[in-house]
């Protein structure tokens, strides 16, 4: 029996592989604002627990050396915060162009999915045709043998 092949099934082949990348692109910038997202938060953790810290060190003796060195550390932290947040915002932009790509790459894909989708169809659907023209032929064959051979009433 006939085979159905699709003549753009390489082509379909590379849309796949594109698409795949894509959705590679796509994990590797949302696990990069995870990443910042965690070291964000672990930041923020830090600087509350030297707040409480600082607040317990406030109670009776004061240590101006540690008042210094929260005081250094805040500064400190809220640059690096600051460049986690704008790499945070790059982040985000790579991730939304990365989307654009995937939902391209999608659609194209799609698109010869339907195509071969439609093309499968027409095929068995001109296959089931010449079956059943090749079964009425043998019914044919048939009826004429048995119409020599004098067994038809």
């Amino acid at each position: 029996m006939a085979m159905f092949r699709f003549k753009l099934e390489t082509v379909l082949r590379h849309r796949v592989m594109v698409e795949e990348e894509c959705q590679r692109e796509l994990a590797k910038g949302l696990r990069h604002r995870m990443i910042l997202l965690g070291q964000l938060q672990q930041m923020q953790q830090t600087i509350s627990e030297s707040r409480r810290t600082l607040g317990d060190g406030l109670v009776g003796r004061v240590d101006m050396s540690q008042v210094a060195d929260f005081a250094r550390y805040s500064l400190q932290a809220r640059q690096r915060a600051g460049d986690i947040v704008r790499r945070l915002s790059a982040a985000e932009k790579s991730i939304i162009d990365a989307r654009e790509k995937l939902n391209k790459a999608t659609r194209d894909r799609k698109a010869l999915d339907l195509l071969k989708d439609r093309q499968r169809r027409a095929w068995q659907t001109d296959q089931d045709r010449r079956e059943a023209s090749a079964m009425d032929e043998m019914a044919v064959q048939a009826f004429d043998r048995r119409m020599l051979d004098g067994d038809v009433d």
